[in-house]
């Protein structure tokens, strides 16, 4: 195998593992949205949403990722979080006309 396809190959590994987590992250999401629903917790938490964002931009910082991608990526993903807890949850009507 050349170096080329070694480097390939290495990033298909990287990027299987990348998709695994992102997995075993929204599995975790469904078992949150599980106890906020029978603990009636609100499923929005805004000063959770930007923690998780500071804390991974600082994180991509020290790993020579760029903060501003990862923050980003989060938004992505954390707007998929929120998607994933919405479906287990649910929205009353009014908070969905509001």
């Amino acid at each position: 195998m050349n170096t080329l396809d070694n480097y390939r190959h290495q990033i298909d590994a990287l990027d299987a593992a990348l998709i695994r987590t992102l997995g075993e992250r929204f599995e975790l999401c469904r078992k949150i949205a599980e106890f906020k629903k029978e603990a009636f917790v609100p499923m929005m938490q805004p000063g959770r949403v930007e923690e998780v964002k500071r804390r991974c931009a600082r994180l991509g910082a020290e790993h020579g990722v760029n903060p501003q991608l990862v923050v980003e990526m989060y938004t992505l993903i954390i707007g998929e979080s929120c998607r994933v807890e919405d479906e287990i949850i649910g929205t009353p009507e009014k908070q969905q006309a509001a």
